[in-house]
């Protein structure tokens, strides 16, 4: 398992993670990471960079105040948005990762918590997720933050998610 270096994501670094993610097909706009540095400035949003041999391989962030409403009537923080670059999957990095943001909500909170999203794609996540000792919360699932009732129908994309928890 190679070790990455993990550090806090810069302006500079902005350029590279657009033209990386370009490559696999994977469209990240830079105004997304523009916004997540203007949420660092402010103290409520913190995002690591994972790097390989220099090469660039994921990032992820934490969310002091999520938008998924129990988790934020409880104060638990959120990580959201780990990617992984193809390359560099199966390799430890998302757990690297993971273990940055969740070390870093244990300054606050005695929980985390992480959506996932519920088609295929997300299926290395989800199992990633189980395997590191997050549980589903027992809320069920929501669309855009909000619970499905049942015999409502919603897009299978990625809004539809199932949110889990875990002590820390």
């Amino acid at each position: 398992m190679p070790e990455a270096t993990i550090r806090t994501l810069s302006q500079s670094d902005i350029p590279l993670i657009v033209a990386k993610f370009a490559e696999y097909n994977w469209p990240k706009p830079s105004s997304t990471f523009e916004k997540y540095l203007q949420e660092q400035d402010l103290g409520g949003r913190l995002i690591w960079v994972a790097h390989v041999e220099d090469q660039f391989a994921g990032y992820i962030t934490l969310k002091w105040q999520s938008n998924y409403q129990p988790f934020r009537k409880g104060k638990i923080p959120e990580i959201i948005d780990l990617n992984v670059l193809p390359p560099f999957r199966n390799c430890g990095i998302g757990s690297q990762l993971l273990e940055t943001a969740e070390a870093a909500a244990s300054m606050q909170s005695t929980i985390v918590g992480i959506g996932v999203g519920l088609y295929n794609d997300y299926g290395a996540a989800q199992r990633l997720y189980v395997k590191r000792g997050y549980v589903p919360d027992g809320r069920g699932i929501t669309y855009n933050y909000q619970p499905i009732i049942p015999g409502n129908h919603a897009p299978l994309d990625d809004d539809l998610v199932l949110w889990f928890t875990k002590k820390i």
